[in-house]
């Protein structure tokens, strides 16, 4: 393994580190840091049938409304790990675990909403670093009331 090979690695975990940042701070608009312009988001395992994002934009909109403050989702804390990337030039593949709890809120005060699951997403290097160009989103287990939604 070349150590160009172990840099890019290190810098796709941090695109991962940087995700759960964004997303537990809540700071949606950085997503252009984690994705490219051009993104898609395969969600329909997780959250059923046509959920998928068709580009970067439509993502961000999609955490606002989920995890915002209009939503039932207040709190969160996001953790991956198990990091399996395959790189192939300016292209990679990663496969990346993750376990994150949601503090309910609106609708469901004080429920807590927790997921396992995986991030399988093709990225790309872009001039600005490593970007997802594609994920698809599974979900292994759930347990609690799923709070992940805009308010009624």
């Amino acid at each position: 393994m070349s150590l160009q090979m172990l840099l890019d690695e290190r810098a796709i975990q941090q695109v991962y580190i940087r995700y759960c940042e964004i997303v537990d701070g809540k700071t949606f608009d950085d997503l252009h840091e984690v994705f490219a312009a051009d993104a898609t988001g395969d969600y329909t395992q997780a959250l059923g049938p046509g959920v998928i994002s068709p580009d970067r934009a439509s993502l961000i909109a999609s955490m606002h409304a989920n995890l915002g403050p209009n939503s039932n989702c207040g709190a969160t804390h996001h953790n991956v790990g198990n990091f399996r990337i395959a790189i192939d030039g300016d292209s990679a593949r990663a496969k990346v675990h993750y376990y994150a709890v949601h503090l309910g809120q609106g609708d469901f005060p004080g429920a807590l909403y927790s997921m396992w699951g995986q991030y399988d997403d093709v990225l790309v290097r872009t001039s600005d670093g490593w970007r997802v160009k594609a994920r698809v989103y599974t979900c292994a287990l759930s347990q609690g009331p799923v709070v992940t939604s805009a308010r009624t």
